[in-house]
C-alpha cells in the first residue's frame, strides 16, 4: 500500500489522495501528480495535522459505474462528489486527461467553497454561530382504538338430513342477523339469530291426505377465529321448529301446529367476497328434546307423519357486513 499524499494545500486546507491500485483510470498517482502540477507550491506529506484536511477517494478499477471521485472531511462527511464521463479507451493519455480534470474540479471547489469558510473563521475565531435548538417534538397520545361491533346480514338456503324429511319440506330459506362480541377484531364471539320457511310436502294415506311445512328458527353463540382471510366459526345453537300440518279426510280439513325444541352443535366458514360482502357455508347436528307423531283420524293407530329426533342441516348463505 502506498502512503496518502497531501497534494494540494491552500492556506489551511489540504487534500490527501487515498492510496489505490496503479491500474485505475485515473490512478491515485496520476491524480496526485496532476494536483501537484496545478499547485506547484503544495507540500507533499504522508500525514497532515490540519483539522481542515480533505481526503480524495477514487473508486476501485473494473467496476461497472462511471469514473468518479469523492472528497471526504476528517469527520467522514461527504463534501464533494463528481462523476466523470468514461473515455472510449483506457490508454495512458486518456487517464492522464481525466486526472487533470479531477485536479481542476478540486482546485475550483477549494477556491470557491472551502477557502471563504476558512478565511472567515480565521478573521473571527471567537464568533461562533450556534444554531438554535429545535423545539421538542410534540408528544402525540394516540387513544386506544374504539371497538366497533360488526353486524352480519345474510340470506341463504338450507337442506335438512333426516329419515323423516322428504321432498320440499327438507329445504328452507333463512334470514339471519349476527353481531360480533368481544374486544378483538380477528377473534371473539358471534351471536346470530335466524328464522326461515320451508316448502310444502304432501302425504297421502288411506282415507285422507295432508300437507306439512316447517318454520324453523335458531339462536347461535359461535366462537370465531380469522385464519388468513377466512373466518372459522364453531359453537352451540338452540333450535325451534314450528310444524304446520294440514290434513283433509272424510271429516273435513284439520290444522295442527307443533313446536319442537332441539340443541345443536353448529359451525361454518365465512369467506369475504369484497370489502363488505361475504359467503358463508354452515352446518349443524341437532338432537330434539321430543318428537311428535300425527295419526290418521279414521285409523287412530296408524301414524302418517312424525318429526325427527336426530337431524342435521347444511346450507349456503350470502350476506353483507356492516360496522
Amino acid at each position: 500500500m502506498q502512503p496518502s499524499f497531501a497534494l494540494l494545500t491552500l492556506h489551511a486546507v489540504s487534500v490527501l489522495v487515498a492510496p489505490g491500485p496503479e491500474d485505475g483510470c485515473p490512478s491515485a498517482r496520476q491524480v496526485a501528480t496532476a494536483l501537484t502540477e496545478r499547485a506547484p507550491a503544495a507540500q507533499v506529506a504522508s500525514v497532515v495535522d490540519s483539522e481542515s484536511a480533505l481526503t480524495l477517494v477514487l473508486p476501485a478499477p473494473g467496476g461497472p459505474q462511471e469514473p468518479s471521485f469523492s472528497l471526504i472531511d476528517q469527520q467522514g462527511r461527504l463534501r464533494l462528489f463528481r462523476t466523470l464521463a468514461r473515455s472510449g479507451t483506457a490508454n495512458a493519455r486518456d487517464c492522464a486527461a481525466l486526472s487533470v480534470t479531477v485536479a481542476i474540479i478540486v482546485q475550483r471547489y477549494l477556491e470557491e467553497i472551502e477557502m471563504p469558510e476558512v478565511e472567515a473563521a480565521r478573521r473571527s475565531p471567537a464568533v461562533q454561530v450556534v444554531p438554535p435548538a429545535p423545539p421538542p417534538a410534540p408528544v402525540v397520545v394516540t387513544p386506544p382504538p374504539r371497538l366497533v361491533p360488526r353486524w352480519d346480514l345474510s340470506f341463504g338456503i338450507s337442506q335438512r338430513f333426516a329419515s323423516q324429511a322428504t321432498s320440499l319440506e327438507a329445504f328452507d330459506l333463512r334470514l339471519a342477523v349476527g353481531r360480533t362480541l368481544g374486544a378483538r377484531m380477528e377473534s371473539g364471539l358471534l351471536l346470530r339469530l335466524w328464522s326461515g320457511l320451508s316448502g310444502w310436502t304432501q302425504y297421502d294415506w288411506i282415507g285422507g291426505r295432508g300437507d306439512v311445512m316447517r318454520v324453523p328458527s335458531g339462536l347461535e353463540l359461535m366462537w370465531r377465529r380469522a385464519v388468513s382471510s377466512v373466518e372459522l366459526q364453531l359453537g352451540l345453537a338452540g333450535l325451534v321448529d314450528c310444524w304446520i300440518l294440514g290434513a283433509r279426510d272424510q271429516a273435513g280439513l284439520h290444522w295442527d301446529t307443533r313446536f319442537v325444541v332441539a340443541g345443536a352443535l353448529a359451525g361454518g366458514m365465512q369467506v369475504p367476497l369484497g370489502k363488505r360482502l361475504f359467503a358463508r357455508v354452515f352446518f349443524d347436528f341437532a338432537a330434539a328434546g321430543w318428537h311428535y307423531e300425527y295419526f290418521d283420524r279414521i285409523r287412530v293407530n296408524e301414524a302418517v307423519f312424525s318429526t325427527p329426533s336426530v337431524f342435521g342441516d347444511a346450507g349456503l348463505a350470502l350476506g353483507m357486513s356492516l360496522r
